[in-house]
């Protein structure tokens, strides 16, 4: 197998996945993107907790935070994004949290790196039969119509 074969296997594995994995994000989102909708909220310590509290319809509504990672932000503004059907389940709409997830990324690219290992072994050496085969294939001679 050539190295420039094994390079177009990769670069077209790669753009397979970022399609499929961008096409995937807008619809596993807790809560759903697509159907929800988005409020500001402001960073407030409540006791011993950190949440960013925001209204829907007049009521209010506390979403809990990292303690740790929001602790230097009390005070500012941020986004929420909620479903209006139970606007107590939110989410702060950020890059970091809300559309990349840790856990998740590891396990995509790690379900990727699999399969790309898999296609890599099963086209890397293939048997001597399978390439004596190939290459004793003969195109048949077709009509015009056919």
């Amino acid at each position: 197998m050539s190295i420039v074969f094994l390079a177009y296997m990769i670069k077209s594995a790669i753009i397979l996945f970022l399609i499929c994995y961008l096409i995937y994000l807008p619809y596993s989102r807790v809560p759903d993107f697509v159907d929800s909708e988005t409020a500001p909220a402001t960073i407030v310590a409540k006791g011993d907790s950190v949440v960013a509290q925001y209204s829907e319809f007049g009521k209010s509504y506390a979403l809990a935070l990292n303690k740790q990672q929001y602790a230097d932000k009390i005070g500012q503004r941020t986004e929420v994004i909620y479903e209006l059907s139970h606007p107590e389940k939110a989410a702060i709409h950020q890059i970091w949290g809300y559309w990349l997830k840790g856990k998740e990324l590891a396990w995509s690219f790690g379900i990727f790196a699999v399969l790309l290992g898999v296609a890599f072994a099963t086209t890397n050496k293939p048997h001597p039969d399978a390439l004596a085969e190939q290459l004793s294939y003969k195109e048949e001679s077709k009509t015009k119509y056919q």
